[in-house]
């Protein structure tokens, strides 16, 4: 019983590499510098990386459905790593599409491959903690730019000339906030290798302790509560996809993420302009002052309410959390408006940070409720592709309603419209669960059980 929580520990490690994709605009600064490139030229990187992860997760899903999430997450750390070192050798002068090819299309699939398994083998594992869990399996993802960026920063910052290059150890201490660098990096070029091979070893070394449990396992007395045991059934996507509940799902997590991605994507500039240049951190905090910046509290708490909420969701369901979160959200979006102290942005920040994070621990964990685990890969696949269309439409909407009024009071209104709206969907998601399942035609067989999968005398 012990050795499944190893697979949190992989799921830990995975997700928390492939969580340094919302530390892109690192990259920015020394991308534009060098080539001149306007900022709608580097975005459209992030972007079609987002886009790509969401539209790769339903093949990855189904893959790893059939060959486990050990082999599937190998993919993904492989995939990743190459974009970085093809990108430190392809992006040039001729233009921003080597960019694009590597860090957005290849390195979105690498994200898209290993996303998806740490979460399944998660929820297979744990059915009797799957809100705690799935949250514990994507906290890493909530967190990991917030400990990349500030080091990457200074590792990004191109080497004083005649002076020797950054050695391993003084990388070593750089990126554990104990150096600063003295205004010194490595250039970008060489930080994309040097990130390129970390990637790929990290995501390999974790997609290790990656594995399915056998099938119909069960922690030993465990019984699944009488409202989802009514709902859940081992649909495969075509089934699922027929079902009025995975649309008002779907288009819940679409009104809520957009609303998040709204208000993130327009957070540090906001808040710089309440605080006019002041600071949260303390001079003697030095590099990690960075922590207890806005975007810093944000991030954290975008970790600890993947954590919370799932938590909460497991004994309250998830449903009505959903309605819980989402309601909490909007009104935050609504009092930040007239938000103009250090403790009123301190509160935002957190308050903000901890529901946005909670949408993904509560989807993945009602998607395996409803339709089950055995083909939790591509269904939930499918379901994530409303982030996609989140990453698309939240930050253009935000970006738009500020420049037609040049201010930020439009964007945090609409966008906590969009959180009651999406409270308003949790309702009907939660009539739909609670509603007697109609017969339906049994998932499609599946090939032969993984090879990442434990026989059954090896319970975990």
């Amino acid at each position: 019983m012990q050795r499944r929580w190893t697979v949190i520990v992989g799921a830990l490690i995975v997700q928390a590499v492939l969580g340094t994709v919302y530390a892109f605009s690192v990259f920015v600064s020394p991308l534009e510098q060098e080539f001149g490139w306007d900022r709608a030229t580097t975005q459209w990187a992030f972007s079609i990386a987002l886009a790509t992860f969401a539209v790769v997760m339903i093949p990855a899903g189904r893959l790893q459905d059939r060959i486990g999430p050990r082999r599937v997450g190998v993919i993904g750390g492989v995939l990743l790593g190459v974009s970085f070192l093809l990108g430190s050798v392809l992006v040039g002068d001729a233009g921003p599409w080597a960019l694009y090819l590597t860090y957005g299309l290849i390195g979105g699939a690498g994200i898209g491959f290993g996303y998806v398994c740490p979460i399944a083998a998660a929820v297979k594992w744990f059915p009797d903690k799957k809100g705690l869990v799935t949250g514990l399996a994507v906290a890493g993802f909530g967190a990991g730019a917030l400990f990349f960026a500030g080091p990457a920063s200074v590792l990004l910052l191109p080497p004083h000339e005649g002076e020797p290059a950054m050695g391993l150890s003084q990388m070593l201490l750089v990126a554990l906030g104990a150096a600063d660098g003295n205004g010194s990096g490595i250039g970008w070029r060489s930080f994309f290798v040097l990130h390129g091979v970390f990637a790929a070893g990290a995501v390999i070394a974790g997609s290790m302790l990656l594995r399915n449990p056998p099938e119909g396992w069960k922690p030993a007395g465990w019984e699944p509560r009488a409202a989802v045991a009514r709902t859940q059934e081992e649909l495969d996507w075509h089934g699922m996809l027929d079902r009025p509940l995975a649309c008002m799902m779907w288009v819940t997590f679409i009104f809520g993420a957009t609303s998040g991605l709204m208000a993130i994507g327009q957070w540090k500039p906001m808040m710089g302009a309440v605080l006019q240049g002041r600071t949260f951190a303390p001079e003697w905090m030095g590099g990690f002052g960075r922590l207890v910046e806005p975007v810093g509290i944000l991030a954290i708490f975008n970790a600890v309410g993947r954590i919370f909420w799932g938590k909460v969701s497991d004994v309250i369901d998830r449903p009505r959390a959903m309605m819980m979160m989402f309601l909490a959200q909007g009104m935050a979006f609504m009092l930040l408006v007239s938000a103009d102290s250090h403790l009123a942005i301190f509160f935002a920040s957190a308050w903000v940070g901890l529901n946005f994070g909670g949408n993904f621990a509560l989807f993945p964990s009602a998607t395996s409720d409803y339709f089950g685990a055995k083909h939790f890969g591509i269904n939930y696949g499918f379901i994530f592709t409303a982030y996609g269309v989140a990453g698309i439409l939240g930050p253009a909407v935000g970006g738009v309603l500020y420049d037609a009024t040049g201010q930020y009071v439009i964007p945090f209104v609409f966008a906590g419209m969009l959180c009651f709206l999406a409270a308003a969907c949790a309702v009907v998601v939660w009539a739909l669960a609670r509603r007697p399942v109609r017969p339906a035609v049994p998932a499609t067989a599946t090939p032969t059980a993984s090879s990442d999968a434990p026989s059954a005398a090896d319970p975990g």
